[in-house]
């Protein structure tokens, strides 16, 4: 059971139905463009998709009734999160390098905080708002403005999240057990350099 299924037949059985055939629910992959299969009728409903991005992008293409179910009020891990992923070698290689990346993160985190409106204007820039077609600037606007709050202060994740979801990755699947079992979260998920 992989991806999109193993966490809407997670979801299905938080709210109670336990005998549900996991092929039963298809699969569609659209890359990142969650909106644009649900509106082509290619989906019929979109997974690890952000209430941030995906909800305002589609309120501005004229899905009114569209909602968002959190992940982790259904039994799904919330693994929408920035996780910077790499080999051991490498980590102890570019670790001097990786730790200023995470101070600069804090730095950005820090102006989105205090100045939100310098934030603001960088995005836009970033984005040439204004240059956009109309519909555009809308789901740019609405993307910041839902994002701002969302950025914490602090970009360690504890141990025990890290076990929980290895844990729901074996439940569902998606790892082996015995390998997955082998070495210890912490050997491979690390928050050495977040402090």
């Amino acid at each position: 059971a992989l991806g999109a299924p193993a966490i809407a037949d997670t979801m299905v059985k938080a709210d109670g139905k336990m005998d549900c055939d996991i092929k039963s629910y298809g699969k569609y992959n659209g890359g990142f463009f969650h909106t644009d299969a649900l509106q082509s009728g290619k989906a019929d409903v979109a997974t690890l998709i952000f209430w941030n991005f995906e909800i305002p992008e589609a309120k501005a293409k004229g899905m009114t009734n569209a909602s968002f179910f959190s992940l982790k009020e259904w039994g799904v891990p919330d693994f929408c999160q920035l996780v910077l992923m790499t080999t051991p070698d490498r980590f102890d290689e570019m670790k001097p390098t990786l730790r200023q990346l995470v101070l600069a993160m804090r730095r950005a985190t820090g102006i989105i905080h205090q100045q939100p409106e310098l934030a603001r204007q960088y995005y836009f820039e970033h984005v040439d708002k204004e240059n956009s077609a109309e519909t555009q600037q809308a789901i740019i606007d609405a993307t910041f403005t839902a994002t701002l709050p969302a950025f914490p202060n602090d970009n360690s994740m504890s141990k025990e999240y890290y076990e929980k979801l290895m844990g729901w990755l074996i439940d569902t699947q998606q790892v082996d057990k015995d390998e997955a079992l082998a070495v210890p979260v912490s050997n491979y998920w690390t928050n050495e350099i977040s402090w």
